[in-house]
């Protein structure tokens, strides 16, 4: 894009209220294809309202965005910001100062052949991944204790849409890209049913041959990769500590279900299909024959399942040690769902 000419604002023309709202809109849009629903209401708390069919009960959606700070808010919300500071223009703030940094750069090639030998940039300091994890914690956090009206809906999730921009490969990652123990804290202890992380894939299937890499935008159910990461690790730590002791996978299941609700404290044992399972917010959980398997309640009202008491017990001792190696383990993840494409920038 020439440097001389801003990046066009979908939003322009809009009043403030009514930016923010759109801007609400188009990040809502990135998860949900909102057209499949009978109504999408804008509220107040939560920001939206979504209802399946006529008759049925709403769930609400909350929208936040996580930033490193304020200034790279600013850089990214203001209409023209980042144009005005590379072509030479002040600083909004004085914070913005030392973190938004105007400069002249020389770009070249792979062979070492100059692209552009004096381009105006704006840098800022690469944040870490600790940084996003703590942020992230704290958003949730902060978006948790805001109150809701529960009674109204079925259910209420949480969609942040993330500006850290770190690298992010969606075919292969492990659930520590995403938690430590703050952030599984704090989805554990937050109302929403789902936490939706929009982050964007650094590594895109299908780079051009300029090497210049496309919008990718990913969708990362937060609260349903948590409850797969204990289930999936806790199961593989009892059956290690087992050693072959276990009479049948349905043990396996039971046992993994017991520690991760009882001991862990996420989610609670409930029968289905005369079977014991782990529900976790809309998701139900299992291990069986064909090793662990999850039931999504896709946004719809989670059935009343019959809570169940779990007498299967490991040792005092070999359940410590579970717990130990379960809370020292991650579980590796090859998907996630691609975001759709805001009606308001496909027009611009």
């Amino acid at each position: 894009m020439d440097s001389d000419t801003p990046v066009p604002d979908p939003f322009a023309g809009m009043a403030q209220e009514e930016r923010k709202r759109a801007h609400e809109t188009a990040i809502l849009e990135m998860v949900y294809s909102v057209s499949r629903f009978h109504s999408v209401t804008p509220t107040e708390r939560p920001d939206f309202e979504l209802v399946h069919r006529v008759n049925m009960k709403p769930f609400g959606v909350e929208i936040t965005q996580l930033f490193v700070n304020e200034s790279i808010a600013r850089f990214n919300l203001i209409p023209g910001y980042p144009h005005r500071l590379w072509s030479g223009g002040t600083h909004l703030h004085k914070r913005d100062v030392k973190v938004l940094q105007s400069v002249r750069v020389k770009v070249s090639d792979k062979d070492g052949d100059i692209r552009h030998p004096d381009l105006p940039a704006v840098i800022t300091e690469t944040p870490s991944l600790d940084a996003f994890r703590a942020q992230l914690a704290k958003v949730i956090r902060g978006k948790s204790e805001k109150g809701y009206d529960s009674a109204t809906y079925s259910h209420i999730n949480l969609v942040i849409l993330d500006w850290f921009g770190l690298e992010f490969d969606a075919s292969k990652y492990l659930t520590d890209r995403f938690f430590d123990d703050d952030v599984r804290a704090a989805l554990k202890e937050s109302p929403f049913r789902e936490v939706l992380l929009i982050v964007n894939n650094t590594v895109p299937e299908g780079i051009g041959d300029d090497e210049t890499r496309v919008n990718d935008a990913r969708i990362i159910p937060l609260q349903q990769l948590l409850a797969m990461e204990r289930f999936y690790v806790t199961g593989h730590m009892i059956d290690a500590a087992c050693d072959g002791q276990l009479s049948a996978v349905s043990e396996l299941n039971r046992l993994t279900i017991d520690h991760v609700s009882r001991v862990q404290g996420y989610g609670l044992p409930v029968e289905c299909e005369g079977r014991p399972f782990l529900l976790y917010g809309g998701n139900l959980l299992e291990i069986g024959d064909q090793g662990l398997s999850v039931r999504d309640s896709a946004d719809y009202e989670v059935d009343k399942y019959p809570l169940i008491d779990i007498a299967d017990r490991m040792s005092p001792i070999v359940e410590a040690r579970v717990t130990e190696e379960a809370n020292a383990n991650v579980f590796g993840c090859g998907f996630a769902e691609k975001a759709h494409r805001p009606s308001i920038w496909a027009k611009s």
